[in-house]
């Protein structure tokens, strides 16, 4: 049995990291698939950056500067790009894209261009480097500050600059300061480079701690605390379900034999890199978890492919996922439907929010996005009436709404005048892009 273990081991590789050249042009062939993919999705694809969108314009007024469930570095690059440059969608989508670029260069130049090639041709890698938000960014800094571990001031700022644009981003920093040969250098620059969190908290008396009870409530469907037994009691169901939202694909899954084949040889970055999912997938245990959020265990897992698939072979099933993966569709009729009513309806319309039914509308303001008021805010949905929706548009000096037919009808049924049939007066349509009824609020009847 020994001897059958030896000459398995023997069939198996070892990583081989790629040249400074090799590696640079993976990571060009990857920014322009990531490209490539993000221009066929020019709207928006990740609700949440309407939050950063509007957080980045707080920053620019000196406001909101601590937020215990977005760090300040997302939204603080956000703010600098697009103020010298830019719509803010744009440099989302560019971040991510360079992102996803970077990672790849991390990943091929310490265990080879079959492995960054197999890291980046997953379906949740593809689809979160080609989308605005802090998702690739996060993972792609964490990911590399293990990788680059054994320069500690490089790798120290790396997982830093990680934890600002992500909180859950902390599980890579105990690997990192592990994996670091001079962890007293990797602690200095570590605090160095996440001061600008902990100094602003300090001057505005804000909780430097992030507080994710909202996300603990989401999985739990209720408020919850995290020391409770009912929150400890759903932990291990919540990392399984962790761990199948980011091994869920077959190649990625066949990734972690690979780390586990490193583990067993005692390779530190075999070993580095499965502790990272390990702790990621502890973390949203804890709270909820879906294939975006679980995106490091899909990218650590992908990384195994250096133990376990020689580098040619590597680049050859790399390219075949790649091919299929990539043939992720342009713009569903959701997204357009929905891109098509900000272009022509929203834009050029009179300030002030739309009110609307739908988390992911939102409207253009110069080169910011801001997002709608939600009419599930103004009281219990089956309550709502062309009247008091009038009244609260009103109050907030706003002549838009928008509704989203299907859910508005579900949800609200006594708004069903201006769903169909003669609208009450005091209202115009702008018109009904599929699936939608958009109004505009006449200035008589907005008046006192």
């Amino acid at each position: 049995m020994t001897g059958t273990w030896a000459r398995v081991r023997a069939l198996l590789p070892e990583p081989r990291p790629a040249s400074i050249q090799a590696s640079a042009v993976v990571s060009v062939v990857c920014l322009a698939v990531f490209g490539a993919l993000a221009a066929q999705h020019p709207g928006l694809r990740f609700v949440d950056f309407i939050r950063f969108s509007e957080r980045a314009q707080e920053l620019a007024r000196g406001e909101h500067v601590v937020d215990p469930l977005y760090p300040v570095g997302y939204p603080a690059v956000l703010t600098g790009l697009v103020l010298a440059a830019g719509h803010a969608l744009v440099v989302g989508k560019v971040l991510s894209v360079l992102s996803a670029g970077w990672l790849a260069y991390a990943v091929a130049s310490q265990l080879g261009a079959g492995a960054a090639l197999f890291v980046l041709s997953s379906h949740a890698v593809l689809v979160s480097a080609s989308t605005e938000g802090t998702d690739a960014p996060a993972c792609a800094l964490a990911l590399s500050a293990i990788l680059l571990a054994h320069r500690p001031r490089l790798a120290a700022t790396l997982v830093g600059l990680a934890v600002l644009v992500r909180y859950t981003a902390i599980a890579a920093v105990p690997v990192v300061l592990l994996l670091s040969a001079r962890r007293g250098w990797t602690l200095a620059t570590l605090a160095v480079v996440t001061s600008p969190h902990w100094l602003m908290a300090l001057l505005t008396g804000a909780s430097p701690f992030p507080d994710q009870s909202e996300n603990m409530a989401i999985g739990a469907g209720h408020a919850v605390s995290l020391l409770t037994l009912d929150t400890l009691s759903r932990w291990p169901a919540g990392v399984v379900h962790a761990l199948s939202s980011g091994l869920h694909e077959p190649a990625v899954a066949v990734g972690v034999a690979g780390l586990a084949h490193g583990a067993v040889r005692r390779d530190r970055l075999a070993l580095g890199i499965l502790g990272y999912l390990a702790l990621h997938a502890a973390g949203l245990g804890l709270g909820f978890a879906n294939g975006r959020l679980a995106l490091p265990i899909s990218a650590c897992a992908g990384c195994g492919a250096a133990w376990l698939l020689r580098d040619r072979l590597a680049l050859v099933v790399a390219l075949g996922i790649g091919l299929v993966n990539a043939t992720i569709p342009a713009e569903n009729d959701e997204e357009a439907s929905r891109a098509g009513l900000v272009a022509e309806l929203l834009t050029g319309e009179p300030p002030g929010p739309v009110f609307t039914t739908s988390a992911w509308l939102y409207r253009v303001d110069g080169a910011w996005i801001d997002g709608g008021v939600q009419l599930s805010s103004l009281g219990p949905a089956q309550a709502l009436t062309p009247d008091s929706v009038k009244a609260n548009m009103v109050a907030r000096g706003s002549t838009l709404l928008a509704l989203d037919v299907s859910r508005t009808r579900r949800a609200s049924p006594r708004l069903e005048p201006l769903l169909s049939g003669k609208p009450p007066p005091g209202w115009t349509s702008l018109g009904h892009p599929r699936g939608w009824r958009v109004w505009r609020l006449d200035e008589t009847a907005a008046g006192p």
